[in-house]
């Protein structure tokens, strides 16, 4: 890759690292108990309901977990003059997907460690942080156990049957 591209990639992370932490030091609730009050964010201030506040933290430590993972890789690549502009899009899109994958997570957790009657003030915004901080930063095993768990759990016959197998 060339110098400026990598120049380039290497600020555009350093920015995605610093608006992720600043957004989450924006939504971090002051009261884990209560709503959250009012959130100052680039488009103004507005008064946001806790299960939204849990979702937007879910959001952002997917992202930073994802950056934390392509930060390591890029350092890497780029310290050893290996990096190659074939991997540009796996760079800008892994923290997107780590995001994903945090909601996903999110909801899986939420709907099925939870009674059914829990409300987001009973969420513990440090094992929501944890959680998806830990997705993100491990996407590829969090979806490869996943994948692994739900083949093991709907294992069926008909996809050795397909003849034009994916």
């Amino acid at each position: 890759m060339s110098r400026p591209a990598t120049l380039f990639l290497g600020l555009a992370l350093l920015f995605l690292a610093a608006a992720a932490l600043g957004a989450i030091i924006a939504f971090w609730p002051a009261d884990s108990a209560s709503l959250r009050g009012r959130v100052t964010v680039v488009f103004g201030s507005r008064a946001i309901p806790r299960e939204t506040d849990l979702l937007v933290l879910t959001i952002l430590f997917g992202a930073l977990g994802g950056f934390l993972h392509v930060a390591r890789s890029f350092a890497t690549f780029a310290g050893n003059r290996a990096l190659v502009a074939s991997w540009m899009w796996w760079y800008c899109l892994q923290p997107f997907v780590a995001m994903a994958l945090a909601v996903v997570l999110y909801a899986v957790v939420r709907g099925g460690f939870f009674a059914a009657g829990a409300s987001a003030a009973d969420v513990s915004p440090y094992g929501l942080a944890a959680t998806s901080g830990l997705a993100g930063m491990f996407s590829k095993q969090t979806t490869d156990k996943l994948n692994e768990l739900f083949s093991a759990m709907f294992r069926t016959g008909a996809d050795e049957a397909r003849a034009d197998k994916a």
